[in-house]
């Protein structure tokens, strides 16, 4: 058997890190194809990676309709997940982005000390970044009101993406089918509904977050959600270790923007200091830009 062959590479990987595993949240109606890139090199590490697709959360290619389940059911997934890895792993590892951050801070709420540790990219607890309407503020309306039948949102350019080659590459996935890296094309009213019931309660229950390492990964120019929403996860998440990346040359869909290797980088690296224990010395209001 060659030495390069997996069996045997699989013999050279640390037992902490095998002893961990990581579960990959992707965003709101899509799929777990917006962290292949973090999947493939946690894998390459040698991580146990569980890219989840959830039930009335995740865009489903089989539905002629896409429907959201409550977003309860969406944390019961998660949670399901979480008792099972704990069962065979020391130590596990939530990563989300976008609304995968907030169910990764809704299910280190309801799993309390069995989650250890989260990477939050794109973390969306508000709507204010620079692409956002004023409009959004009415949004409720549609949300909780019959008026919601007769709307949904649309994706449209620049589809988080600051990287036009890609950008294009989006535009021409959406020609042709309902669901692209970035997301699907159109999200209809009950998954926003849910979403935003979803937010409100991380918000509320922020100070509940037992795990002791939080790593949150963020746009400089994120057109969906501003740097400001580093600040609310600051101000109140109660971790030991609470660290904070800025990265300068991309919109919201940092996994797949100019910005990828970073990301990639930065979140293998926690998941490494998460696997040894090391690195939990950052104060919770540490902010690295780059």
């Amino acid at each position: 058997m060659s030495a390069r062959e997996p069996s045997s590479l699989l013999s050279f990987v640390h037992p902490a890190v095998q002893r961990t595993a990581v579960v990959l949240l992707h965003g709101l109606c899509s799929t777990p194809d917006e962290l292949l890139t973090v999947q493939s090199a946690l894998r390459d590490g040698g991580y146990a990676v569980h890219p989840m697709s959830i039930p009335g959360y995740s865009f489903d290619a089989n539905a002629p309709m896409q429907q959201a389940a409550p977003f309860q059911q969406w944390l019961d997934s998660i949670e399901a997940q979480v008792t099972t890895l704990r069962e065979t792993h020391e130590r596990v590892l939530l990563v989300g982005i976008s609304a995968g951050s907030s169910l990764a801070l809704g299910a280190a709420i309801r799993c309390g000390d069995a989650v250890d540790a989260l990477v939050l990219m794109s973390t969306t607890l508000r709507f204010d970044g620079w692409a956002i309407p004023r409009t959004q503020m009415l949004l409720p309306l549609a949300y909780y009101t019959p008026l919601g039948r007769f709307w949904q949102y649309r994706e449209r350019p620049p589809y988080g993406v600051k990287n036009e080659r890609v950008r294009a590459w989006i535009e021409r996935e959406l020609r042709h089918r309902k669901i692209s890296r970035a997301g699907s094309s159109v999200i209809g009213v009950s998954h926003l509904r849910e979403h935003h019931r979803l937010i409100r309660h991380v918000r509320a229950n922020l100070h509940r977050v037992q795990c002791d390492r939080v790593l949150a990964l963020h746009a400089q120019q994120d057109e969906v959600a501003s740097v400001a929403n580093l600040e609310i996860l600051a101000r109140g998440l109660r971790c030991r270790s609470f660290r904070s990346v800025v990265v300068s040359n991309s919109y919201h869909m940092i996994t797949i923007d100019n910005d990828r290797q970073q990301v990639v980088r930065e979140t293998v690296a926690f998941a490494d200091e998460v696997a040894h224990g090391t690195g939990a010395d950052a104060p919770i209001s540490s902010l690295k830009a780059s």
